[in-house]
């Protein structure tokens, strides 16, 4: 059994001035039986207007192991916790939220589950408290279209929070890609994987920062994060075309001989409209797919930095 000597415990805070020194306690508290690991909590503060930089700041003063990167503005969750990944050293990581949904209690399990020989451990929700009903709907819903649209390289209902091996998430860092979907990415990369089951707490102060998104926002990242991983929606779309044209062809013909042996028919208003209404909507659909895939090109080609860092604690 080969034993954690130490690790790097990531997260990415935005206006959470009220959850970082709980986050520290309960952290530093699940870790104090383990004296011979060698820990670090490394807080990205991602544009944040309260106070979470300068408690940041106060916390790495005060405990040389935590150390904070300002964000020169607010980015993405997967790009901010790209900026934490980018600076880990440690034999491990523990990638988590800074709002305490990710209960720093089980860390000491995920680190159980690396000793035992697990390059990654990672963490299933089984039940999310004091989520909006339609949110959980969306939830489940995205996790199956994307668990059978990448092949199962995005399991249902896994979250951000895990543990990975220094070659697991130095593996999942060499891919930099614009679109960004950190998850997405762990699971891209493979190893050897072991899921644990929780149920997903509160929040313990302050509002969950997904649940204030516009809600076309939340469906636009839900979609983009999808497309970044799998082309089916492609094939979809050509399958679509193939047999919208085998259809139309035995159509044609099936009028053709109704024509041709028992006159022109009634001209069925009702039906050529509805038939028009259709063929306009698959257009739109498929053109709609097309200018997602197009998006993402656009912003690959680009080459924008992932994320920049304005200000330091360790400088």
């Amino acid at each position: 059994m080969r034993k954690l000597k130490s690790l790097d415990i990531l997260t990415s805070a935005l206006n959470e001035e009220d959850n970082i020194i709980p986050l520290y306690t309960a952290i530093k508290d699940c870790l104090a039986g383990n004296s011979k690991l060698d820990w670090n909590l490394r807080i990205v503060d991602n544009g944040s207007t309260d106070n979470t930089w300068i408690t940041i700041q106060q916390l790495a003063n005060l405990d040389s192991r935590v150390t904070g990167y300002r964000m020169s503005k607010t980015f993405l969750f997967d790009s901010a916790i790209t900026a934490a990944l980018d600076f880990a050293t440690a034999d491990a990581v523990v990638i988590m939220c800074s709002d305490l949904q990710d209960p720093p209690s089980i860390i000491p399990d995920l680190i159980s589950g690396y000793e035992q020989g697990f390059d990654q451990v990672v963490v299933k929700i089984k039940s999310r408290k004091g989520t909006p009903f339609l949110i959980r709907v969306f939830a489940n819903l995205f996790y199956k279209i994307a668990y059978y649209l990448t092949q199962g390289d995005i399991p249902k209902n896994v979250s951000d929070y895990r543990l990975a091996s220094r070659a697991c998430y130095q593996a999942a860092r060499s891919l930099r890609e614009s679109n960004r979907f950190i998850r997405g990415q762990f699971a891209w990369v493979g190893f050897k994987k072991l899921e644990i089951e929780i149920d997903r707490p509160r929040r313990l102060h302050g509002k969950s920062k997904f649940l204030q998104f516009p809600r076309w926002r939340a469906i636009w990242l839900a979609l983009n994060s999808i497309f970044s991983f799998s082309s089916v929606p492609l094939a979809i779309i050509a399958a679509v075309g193939g047999l919208s044209s085998l259809f139309s062809l035995i159509l044609t013909f099936f009028l053709a001989t109704l024509w041709l042996f028992f006159g022109v028919p009634f001209a069925g208003y009702g039906t050529i409209v509805a038939s028009i209404i259709l063929g306009f909507s698959l257009v739109f659909l498929i053109l709609g797919i097309q200018s997602m895939y197009i998006s993402s090109i656009y912003e690959e080609v680009k080459r924008r930095p992932l994320y920049i860092i304005n200000e330091r604690t360790d400088q």
